[in-house]
C-alpha cells in the first residue's frame, strides 16, 4: 500500500481552488478532446465561454464546432485536423456565436498526445476569451482608418491622378475631382456605379482588364495593376496605368478597392513615336545597305524605287533623269497595278521653265498634299492629272553638286499629307542615290582607266618584244661589224678613227644594257612567277657567286647575316639583291674597298603604309660607299634618275626603279638611309606570307 502523506488531500484541494481562481480570472477553460470517442472533457468554464446551458450541453467535438461562427468553422476544423495528422501544436483565434446572437472571440492553444507507438490519443488545450482585446484592436483600427481616410481625402484634392474608392459589396464607386478635369466629364456624367467605369474601357482591353481584376480579387490578393485605354468625354482614348489596393475584412473577404488611375497618354505617344522612328531608321538603313551592296547603277536605281514605294506605301515612285533641254526621262518606276505607266516617257512639262529647274538645282523640295488645292499653275495640275496624281513629293538628286534628276513619290488613289519624317527620308535617300551615282561615275572612270592601262601594258609588252628582237638585232650587227672593222682595218685607221670606232662600240654596249634593263623592268609584272617559299640566305649566296669576279676586282668584303624564308618570286628576289649588292660594289669610295652587310629582321608590329594583320620581314643591305643626301631619296627610285655622271659611275639609272617595282609587286616597300661619304643602308620590308 502507498503510505498516505498527511495533509495531501487538503493540499490538492488548495491547488485545485487556486487553478479555478486563475481560470476565472483569465476567462479560460481547460479541455481535452478524446480523438477515438469524440468526447470532450473540460473545466467548468467551457459552457460559459461558448454561452451554453450546462444541463443541455453534451460535450462532444461536433457540439463545440456548431457553436463556432460559420465563417470560421471550416478554418478551425482544418487546423485541428492538421494538428492531429502532423502531431504538432497549434494556436488559433476564432469567433463563437452565443445564444443571444452576440459574437465572442476565443483563442485556442493545444498539443496532441500520442501513445508509445505514435498513434494520436487526445488533444489537450485551453480556450481563452479575447473579446476585449479584439474590441480594443478594432477601435484602434477604426481610429487608424479614420486618419487614413482623412489623409486619403487630402491626397484626393492634391493629386492630378484620378482616385476611386470602390465598394465591392455595393458596387458603388467614389471618384475625386480629377475624373472630371482629366477626362472631361461633368459631375452629372460621372455615374457612381462601377459599370460606368467598366463600359469606358476600350473594347479591345475590357475583357482582359475585367478578367485580370476579378482573378486578383477572387484570389484574396492585395495589389492589382494594369494598363488600358479609357474613353474621354470627347471620344478619344487616354492610356491609363491603373493601380489598386484591395481591403479585406476580418474574415479576409475583399470589401473595398482603392485605385489610382494615371494618364500616360503623352508618354505612350512619345514611346510610340520613338518606336516608329527606330523602325523607320532601321528601314532606311536597310535601303541604304541594299543600295551600297551593288556597284551597278541600274540595279541601285531599281532597288531605290522598289524599297521607297514599300516604305512610304506610295502608289508610285519615280526617278527622273534631267536632260540638257530641261526635260526629264523616267528611268525607273515602281507603281501599283492599274495606274498609268510613266517609265520610259520623256517628261516635258510646259510649266518646267529654266527658273523651275533652277529652284531644284538650289535644293528645293516640293510636297503637295492635294494638287487641286495647291497654289500651282493650271497647266501643271493638268500635266499631273494625266498620270492620276493627287498628291506628290519631289526631292532633287545631286551628283557631285550638280542636279542629276528627281526622286518622286505619287499618291494617286487619294490625297496625302506628307509628314516631315517622310520628306526628310526621301531627301536622305536622294542623297544616297546621289552618292551611288557619283561612285558609279568614279567606277566607270576607273574601269576606263584600267582598260587604258591594260591597253598600255599590252603595248608595253609589244614594245618589249620588239626591243628584245628588232631593236637588238641592228645593235648586234653594229657591234659585229665594228669588231670586224677594228680587226681588219684597225691598223690603217688614224688615231681619231680608232677613237670614233671605240666610242661607237661603247654606245652600242650602253644601248644594249639600257634595252636589257628596260626589258627587266617591264618583265617584273609581265613575266612574274608564282610566289613560293624562298630561302633568302641561299639567294644571297647565289648572287655573290654571280658577282664573284666583280667582288675580286673591287676587293669587296661581303658579310651575310641571318636571313629568313618568305613567300616570294625567287627570280625577282635574286634580281633585287643583285641590283642592291651590285650598286654597293659600284658606288664605293676611292682607295677604300667596299664593305657590305646583308641581314634581316622580323617586324613585330605593322608600320605605316603596310597592311594590318600580317607579319613582315626586313631585308637590309648596308655599305660603306659614297652615300647620298636623303633629300634625293624619292628621286633615286625613279627610272633614269642618276645622282652622278656616266663618266663617274656606269649604269642606266634603272636598277633601283626595278627594285622598287619588285617590292611593290610583293606588297612591300623600299627605302634608304644615307649621308654623303658615310655609306648607305637600303631597307626592304616584305610580308612573310605574301600572295599574288
Amino acid at each position: 500500500m502507498t503510505k498516505k502523506i498527511p495533509g495531501e488531500s487538503e493540499q490538492a484541494h488548495q491547488w485545485e481552488a487556486q487553478i479555478r481562481m486563475a481560470l476565472d480570472a483569465a476567462c479560460m477553460s481547460i479541455w481535452n478532446f478524446d480523438i477515438h470517442s469524440n468526447e470532450i472533457s473540460s473545466s467548468d468554464h467551457l459552457q460559459a465561454l461558448f454561452g451554453l446551458e450546462t444541463d443541455n450541453f453534451h460535450p462532444t467535438y461536433q457540439a463545440v464546432l456548431n457553436c463556432i461562427h460559420s465563417q470560421d468553422r471550416e478554418f478551425v476544423k482544418r487546423t485541428y485536423q492538421h494538428a492531429i495528422e502532423e502531431g504538432r501544436a497549434f494556436e488559433i483565434e476564432f469567433r463563437v456565436v452565443l445564444a443571444d446572437g452576440s459574437i465572442r472571440w476565443l483563442a485556442s492553444k493545444g498539443v496532441v498526445e500520442k501513445d508509445s507507438s505514435g498513434v494520436p490519443l487526445q488533444i489537450c488545450g485551453v480556450f481563452m476569451d479575447i473579446t476585449k482585446r479584439k474590441q480594443t484592436e478594432h477601435r484602434r483600427m477604426e481610429e487608424a482608418l479614420k486618419k487614413s481616410e482623412e489623409r486619403f481625402q487630402i491626397v484626393a484634392l492634391a493629386t492630378n491622378d484620378v482616385l476611386r474608392d470602390w465598394d465591392l459589396l455595393t458596387n458603388q464607386v467614389w471618384w475625386n475631382q480629377s475624373v472630371q478635369s482629366l477626362f472631361g466629364y461633368t459631375a452629372e456624367q460621372v455615374n457612381l456605379d462601377a459599370t460606368w467605369w467598366r463600359e469606358r474601357i476600350h473594347p479591345d482591353d475590357r475583357q482582359r482588364i475585367t478578367t485580370d481584376l476579378r482573378a486578383v480579387i477572387d484570389n484574396r490578393k492585395q495589389f492589382w495593376s494594369n494598363e488600358y485605354r479609357f474613353l474621354r468625354s470627347d471620344g478619344t482614348y487616354a492610356y491609363i496605368f491603373d493601380r489598386g489596393y484591395i481591403v479585406h475584412d476580418q474574415t479576409n473577404k475583399p470589401v473595398r478597392m482603392i485605385g489610382v488611375m494615371m494618364d500616360m497618354t503623352d508618354r505612350k505617344r512619345a514611346e510610340a513615336e520613338l518606336q516608329r522612328q527606330n523602325l523607320r531608321s532601321q528601314l532606311f538603313a536597310n535601303i541604304t545597305l541594299k543600295i551600297r551592296q551593288s556597284l551597278q547603277i541600274e540595279e541601285i536605281l531599281e532597288t531605290s524605287v522598289t524599297e521607297v514605294q514599300k516604305l512610304l506605301q506610295a502608289d508610285r515612285v519615280l526617278i527622273l533623269q534631267l536632260h540638257g533641254n530641261s526635260s526629264f526621262l523616267a528611268v525607273k518606276e515602281a507603281v501599283v497595278p492599274g495606274l498609268p505607266i510613266v517609265l520610259g516617257q520623256n517628261i516635258s512639262d510646259p510649266c518646267f521653265s529654266e527658273d523651275y529647274i533652277q529652284k531644284y538645282s538650289q535644293g528645293r523640295i516640293s510636297a503637295i498634299s492635294d494638287i487641286e488645292k495647291a497654289q500651282i499653275q493650271a497647266c501643271h495640275i493638268q500635266f499631273l492629272q494625266q498620270f492620276a496624281v493627287k498628291a506628290n513629293l519631289v526631292v532633287p538628286i545631286f551628283r557631285k553638286n550638280q542636279l542629276w534628276g528627281l526622286l518622286i513619290a505619287h499618291q494617286c488613289l487619294h490625297t496625302r499629307q506628307w509628314t516631315n519624317w517622310e520628306i526628310g527620308l526621301l531627301g536622305q535617300l536622294a542623297d544616297q542615290i546621289g552618292i551611288a551615282l557619283a561612285q558609279s561615275l568614279i567606277l566607270e572612270q576607273e574601269t576606263q582607266q584600267r582598260q587604258e592601262l591594260a591597253r598600255s601594258n599590252e603595248e608595253l609588252q609589244q614594245f618589249a618584244f620588239i626591243a628584245s628582237h628588232d631593236l637588238q638585232e641592228p645593235l648586234r650587227k653594229i657591234k659585229t661589224f665594228g669588231e670586224r672593222l677594228q680587226v681588219t682595218c684597225g691598223e690603217s685607221l688614224s688615231e681619231q678613227g680608232r677613237d670614233y670606232l671605240q666610242r661607237m662600240q661603247n654606245a652600242v654596249l650602253r644601248m644594249q644594257t639600257l634595252i636589257e634593263d628596260l626589258l627587266t623592268l617591264s618583265r617584273v609584272t609581265t613575266r612574274a612567277q608564282p610566289f613560293v617559299s624562298v630561302n633568302l640566305t641561299q639567294i644571297a649566296q647565289e648572287v655573290l657567286s654571280d658577282l664573284e669576279v666583280r667582288i675580286q676586282q673591287t676587293e669587296g668584303q661581303i658579310e651575310i647575316g641571318e636571313l629568313s624564308i618568305i613567300q616570294a618570286d625567287p627570280l625577282q628576289m635574286r634580281q633585287l639583291l643583285q641590283n642592291l649588292i651590285g650598286n654597293a660594289l659600284k658606288f664605293c669610295r676611292q682607295n677604300q674597298p667596299p664593305k657590305i652587310k646583308i641581314y634581316g629582321q622580323v617586324l613585330n608590329n605593322h608600320i605605316d603604309d603596310l597592311s594590318v594583320g600580317n607579319a613582315y620581314y626586313q631585308i637590309i643591305v648596308e655599305d660603306n660607299g659614297i652615300g647620298f643626301a636623303e633629300k634625293y631619296l624619292d628621286r633615286i627610285f625613279n627610272v633614269f634618275q642618276r645622282l652622278h655622271g656616266r663618266s663617274e659611275y656606269e649604269g642606266t639609272g634603272i636598277g633601283l626603279a626595278i627594285c622598287r617595282k619588285i617590292t611593290e609587286r610583293h606588297h612591300g616597300t623600299i627605302t634608304a638611309q644615307s649621308q654623303p661619304g658615310q655609306g648607305a643602308k637600303f631597307i626592304i620590308t616584305l610580308p612573310i606570307h605574301s600572295h599574288l
